[in-house]
């Protein structure tokens, strides 16, 4: 459900000139509590009615993170605005409206071309995502520009749609523990002082995944500076860059940035999930209740990754209340050659898309020789599932089409025959 929220209505009744004093104070302290009341009474609505709601504010006050989302307000259609989104995001991380994004291509002022192109590249990965523009502007809909601006904004959706099961688990997270969904890579990392500096051309998704948009005109490549941890490109599955014991910081690294796809980083040490909406060309998010589910497995330099996977039925109200979810800890350790699942919170509900399907596990040089992997489910049984070891990335995968969610395979051993 849609509902936009802005400032109180200009007919609002003014006091008569003995009250004007009175009124100016009361109009101070209490004008920008109508957002927050609007929005509440807006979200009280569909909760009486048992739906799950979503509204849409522009004005907010301290408190409306509980019963709204936002987005960031009029911006210009010019490249400093859309490098100003990145900011604009994580402050409203830090008053609590983790749901939030910008106009995408801009709202006052006619937009380009290119600037479309890569404001919806970027915006696609924002938690809220919307093209928008003023009335008296031209139209910004991708397709008007042609088929590089389309083709490049369908792509950058449907990424977000192969990971769009753990933004879920984050905002999920946010709601449970506080804390960020949007955040700069130096709230990882608060020692690496070279993070500090490229806090606004680059942003994190959680703590596992590094999105690394073209942020200027006429730019094919893009420069995002990775720490000191293996790192991995999420859709080629390739290692960008490897931890270095030599070193204390991490570095800038070059990567091509056509209007094709949007650089997006994995972090060592993290598993999370991925739904391939690229390959099953998504035009709904419908698609991914019945999309497989990979499991994708980013060792660091350890060679040890964990990760949460939370689910649940997507619309019912209060599923934190009721315990309608179930939460999983995944957790891989290269030297004792296992997977591990743990049960953090669970229910009777289970879905196609959580039967084992796929299981890859990126930067492993020396794990050739594997290829079965026995998954052993709660009840002991064993199901064996043949492995294929891809030499150029380093990549082993695990691929088979079952019917053992994952709730209920209890370990993956990878040292069986």
């Amino acid at each position: 459900f849609f509902l936009m929220i802005r400032r109180p209505p200009r007919s609002t009744p003014k006091p008569s000139s003995a009250a004007s004093d009175v009124y100016k104070r009361q109009e101070y302290n209490l004008h920008s509590l109508w957002c927050v009341t609007e929005a509440k009474a807006t979200n009280n609505f569909f909760v009486q009615r048992k739906k799950r709601p979503f509204v849409l504010t522009r004005s907010s006050f301290p408190g409306s993170g509980i019963f709204t989302s936002k987005w960031l307000g009029d911006n210009f259609s010019q490249w400093e605005y859309m490098r100003y989104s990145i900011g604009g995001m994580y402050n409203f991380q830090m008053f609590g409206m983790p749901l939030v994004g910008a106009d995408m291509c801009g709202f006052i002022l006619d937009t380009t071309e290119e600037l479309c192109a890569r404001w919806m590249q970027m915006g696609s990965f924002y938690p809220f995502s919307r093209n928008h523009n003023a009335i008296d502007q031209k139209p910004q809909e991708p397709y008007v520009f042609g088929e590089r601006v389309a083709k490049a904004s369908r792509n950058a959706i449907r990424q977000k749609y192969s990971i769009l099961r753990y933004y879920y688990t984050k905002l999920f997270e946010v709601s449970l523990e506080g804390g960020s969904l949007v955040k700069p890579l130096f709230f990882e990392y608060p020692n690496d002082e070279k993070a500090y500096g490229k806090a606004d051309f680059t942003f994190m998704i959680g703590n596992s995944i590094m999105v690394a948009p073209v942020l200027f005109p006429g730019m094919v490549e893009a420069y995002p500076y990775v720490t000191n941890e293996n790192w991995f490109d999420l859709f080629g599955r390739n290692q960008l860059f490897a931890y270095d014991p030599a070193k204390t910081e991490g570095e800038e690294i070059t990567l091509a940035a056509g209007f094709e796809y949007v650089n997006v980083l994995l972090r060592g040490g993290h598993i999370i999930p991925f739904q391939d909406a690229l390959l099953a060309k998504a035009r709904r998010t419908e698609v991914l209740k019945i999309l497989p589910m990979e499991i994708i497995v980013a060792p660091d330099h350890l060679g040890v990754a964990s990760g949460t996977i939370i689910v649940d039925d997507g619309d019912s109200l209060a599923p934190i209340e009721s315990g309608e979810y179930r939460y999983l800890k995944l957790s891989f350790s290269k030297p004792a050659r296992k997977l591990t699942v743990e049960i953090l919170h669970n229910y009777s509900k289970s879905y196609q898309f959580e039967n084992f399907s796929v299981l890859s596990i990126l930067g492993i040089e020396d794990w050739s020789d594997v290829d079965t992997a026995c998954i052993a489910d709660i009840k002991g049984n064993i199901i064996k599932v043949n492995g294929r070891y891809d030499s150029r990335l380093r990549m082993l995968t695990f691929s088979k089409k079952t019917n053992l969610p994952w709730q209920n395979i209890a370990s993956i051993d990878f040292a069986c025959q």
